[in-house]
């Protein structure tokens, strides 16, 4: 598994594994606290809401770009994160994804047996984690258009 996670990409590491923390319970942050947008990110994407966002450089092991999560009432929902990591290339993410398919500007199949896509923007890296391991590939690039369409 470590060498699995070595040849993924920093972002992808670490997205998915605080997502697969956060579906077991709940992020911590209530529905009802206002979570002001840090890296341009939108406060509302369809019928979820900003839940956490990280300004870049907060973090100082990580280059992103934006990096949030957005749920809705049930807490179900997605991570996002944009990266600039010049040690690693998009070609190299997708070629981790297995059963990879194009949807729109999306490459989206299984890592780390969890649905996700990806998409190389003029930002950075993008990678998308549903909350729900099991989401459809479909929504979860029609939900990452309406992200991109919206991010400043």
């Amino acid at each position: 598994m470590l060498a699995a996670l070595a040849g993924a990409g920093i972002l992808a590491y670490v997205l998915l594994n605080n997502t697969g923390e956060q579906t077991s319970g709940s992020s911590g942050t209530s529905h009802s606290e206002a979570v002001t947008p840090k890296s341009g990110e939108p406060e509302t994407v369809g019928n979820t809401r900003l839940v956490m966002s990280e300004a870049r450089g907060e973090d100082p092991k990580f280059d992103y770009v934006v990096r949030a999560r957005y749920e809705d009432e049930s807490g179900d929902g997605y991570e996002i994160g944009i990266e600039n990591d010049p040690g690693r290339t998009f070609e190299e993410d997708v070629a981790d994804l297995t059963n990879p398919q194009t949807i729109g500007r999306w490459s989206c199949g299984t890592q780390y047996e969890m649905n996700v896509c990806m998409a190389d923007d003029e930002r950075g890296r993008v990678l998308l984690v549903p909350l729900d391991s099991d989401a459809d590939l479909s929504t979860i690039a029609a939900w990452g258009d309406e992200f991109m369409e919206q991010l400043k």
